[in-house]
């Protein structure tokens, strides 16, 4: 689908309403600033936005599932312009989208430079060019340019009289799909649609393009749909495959480590798959509502009507529809925002929850209280205050008594480490083990972001077991003793 649409935030539903079925998405006119954030659910975007200027801006969207890559993105002349390379079934296709403002020239060199990098290349865009030969009502200066363009034979345009623009009962065509050969063969099906809004403008363009793009490999992470879940079966299916591991069995190595975290993670994964069904894939953070789905179609359905009878009636029908799909749309923007304001509850916004949230990462572990002693001629010190007097004592002691020493100060130094060294017994401060409390504490801390490698949700393990945290207190502490991290 290609359109002008002059501020693509206004429109955003209903081109997601209308068009959410098309693979690529090419926009002009997107008035987007290089700052400000846009998304369209289920594509990715490449965007060229006007650097401090308003108005204009070119976006390309591509469905996610398909392999592509950007490979132009420039403004030149005013020909602001974008293009992504999609393969396909025949090799790599250019795809490109330009947007000409009504006082720019067309360039010639920006096309010929798009054909140079792949000769195979689809080209769409609302160049401004009114073209008689072509369907246009008349020819306009940039449609002499375009023919110059369309005369040097590398580039071929759909040749139909479908008006792509109309305003104040003027219709004209000034939008364009240009291809090299063969891809123009594989066009067909190229329709108009009625404009977006409620202001008569450009008409979303869509045509079929008979090739198949190369999909991008499926994810082997599990997506799973945690709203339906049924703990209480999950939590009994755990128990079941964790009293089949021995937690009584010595951990005294990096291979025994291996092994007991590989069994943990297929029971956790196994309870999941048991207990919680899988999403279905489709997007769920857009939706419209039954009453804006059929308003789209009988605003389809009484533009084709006017256009055929030509009727004021039939007009005044279509602008009606255009109006109360214009209100639905904003009822429906205004309803998903009632549903986010009151997902945010009083009890989700306590205060508790909140310093709960922050504690979380201020310090993941419970505080310990494991510090290091001295000794020094019998005495012991543990605080800092004791160890400075204690240090102190010594330097009085044991350095400062003896004669001035005539060697160099680093070679004074070097064998005073050297006394300290046979004097001091070393001894190995260990941190006290993990314990069953510490893990629930961290445990229910656990942020509900999306799982790893091992497609281990948080949420799996926040409804956790005894039997889970036995285990896990007995894996945490080998893995600190022996100081080995497991490789998944």
């Amino acid at each position: 689908m290609h359109c002008n649409v002059t501020s693509i935030k206004k429109h955003k539903d209903e081109i997601m309403a209308k068009f959410s079925d098309c693979d690529i998405i090419s926009i002009n006119e997107t008035n987007l600033k290089p700052q400000q954030l846009f998304s369209l659910p289920g594509y990715h975007l490449y965007r060229n936005d006007r650097q401090n200027k308003q108005g204009g801006g070119v976006l390309l969207s591509v469905r996610n599932n398909i392999k592509y890559f950007e490979i132009f993105n420039q403004t030149i002349e005013d020909n602001e312009t974008l293009a992504v390379q999609i393969e396909t079934s025949n090799g790599f296709l250019l795809v490109a989208s330009i947007y000409i403002p009504p006082n720019a020239k067309l360039n010639h060199d920006v096309f010929q430079h798009l054909y140079n990098i792949n000769n195979d290349c689809l080209i769409s865009g609302d160049l401004n060019a009114a073209l008689y030969t072509m369907g246009s009502k008349k020819t306009n200066a940039k449609g002499y340019q375009l023919q110059q363009l369309l005369t040097d034979g590398f580039l071929q345009c759909i040749d139909n009289k479908l008006m792509t623009y109309a305003r104040n009962n003027y219709e004209e065509k000034i939008d364009w799909i240009l291809a090299s050969q063969p891809t123009l063969s594989f066009i067909d099906n190229v329709e108009t649609h009625p404009s977006l809004g409620l202001k008569e403008d450009h008409r979303p363009l869509t045509f079929h393009l008979n090739m198949s793009a190369e999909l991008k490999p499926g994810s082997p992470r599990l997506s799973y749909n945690y709203k339906t879940a049924d703990w209480k079966l999950y939590r009994n299916k755990l128990n079941d495959l964790l009293n089949k591991i021995n937690v009584n069995q010595k951990v005294t190595n990096a291979h025994q480590i291996e092994i007991y975290v590989k069994e943990l993670t297929e029971s956790i994964v196994s309870a999941t798959k048991t207990a919680i069904p899988l999403t279905n894939g489709q997007i769920k953070n857009f939706c419209i509502s039954k009453i804006t789905k059929n308003l789209i179609e009988s605003k389809h359905r009484a533009f084709r009507q006017w256009k055929k009878t030509n009727k004021d009636a039939d007009k005044k029908e279509y602008y009606n529809m255009k109006q109360l799909l214009n209100n639905s749309l904003r009822n429906d923007r205004i309803e998903r925002l009632n549903r986010t304001m009151a997902s945010l509850s009083a009890n989700k916004m306590n205060s508790s929850k909140v310093w709960a949230t922050v504690r979380k990462f201020y310090n993941k572990r419970m505080k310990q209280s494991n510090m290091g002693t001295l000794t020094y001629q019998n005495i012991t010190a543990s605080t800092d205050m004791d160890k400075a007097n204690l240090f102190a004592s010594y330097f009085e002691n044991e350095i400062f008594i003896e004669k001035p020493n005539q060697l160099p100060f680093q070679d004074q130094v070097s064998g005073q480490v050297d006394l300290i060294k046979k004097r001091i017994k070393l001894k190995k401060n260990k941190s006290s083990p993990i314990t069953t409390k510490e893990i629930k504490a961290i445990l229910k801390q656990l942020p509900n972001r999306a799982p790893g490698p091992d497609s281990i949700h948080n949420r799996c393990l926040k409804n956790y077991t005894p039997a889970l945290v036995q285990h896990l207190e007995k894996i945490f502490n080998a893995i600190i003793n022996l100081g080995h991290i497991p490789g998944e």
